[in-house]
């Protein structure tokens, strides 16, 4: 090819900038089409839904959207004991949380632990409030210590009842 031939791609071009120069003689101004910035709402059930929004509804529906939000207390209550009694850190453990009544139960690993707790429940209520969106703790209820029982010590006692 040579240099004053026109191949297929600058016959193209040349070809859409005499269309739009003729569309501006004739009075034909380029308007871009608008974006649809409504929601399409269909009566079969069908909407259309964000990712987010769907998963949400699916959580609902399968009664999952409380027991992640305890859960996420639950699995944060080491941080946020050790932002607000850093000397508890590591001796208590959380044990379970109720969405419906707000109540987290713990279980310290010694007595004095316990009334410690019990002193700064107040800011342990509200920092957990704070760190975990979504979740409402309104009681920190602090549990005996489980002591475990070995099956050979039990059956000692129980020989001599016998």
């Amino acid at each position: 090819m040579s240099s004053g031939e026109v191949s297929g791609v600058d016959l193209a071009r040349q070809a859409l900038l005499a269309a739009r120069e003729a569309a501006k003689k004739n009075g034909a101004t380029a308007k871009k089409p608008k974006r649809r910035t409504t929601t399409v709402v269909r009566c079969d059930g069908r909407e259309p839904l964000g990712l987010g929004s769907a998963i949400s509804r699916m959580m609902t529906e399968r009664g999952m959207a409380a027991p992640a939000a305890g859960g996420s207390v639950l699995a944060d209550f080491d941080t946020i004991l050790a932002a607000v009694v850093p000397e508890l850190a590591g001796r208590v453990k959380a044990v379970a949380f109720d969405a419906e009544t707000g109540r987290l139960d713990v279980v310290p690993d010694f007595p004095a632990a316990g009334t410690q707790l019990r002193w700064s429940a107040p800011k342990l209520i509200t920092a957990a409030n704070e760190k975990v969106a979504g979740v409402n703790v309104r009681a920190l209820h602090v549990l005996g210590r489980v002591r475990k029982v070995v099956g050979s010590l039990l059956r000692s006692w129980c020989v001599g009842m016998n």
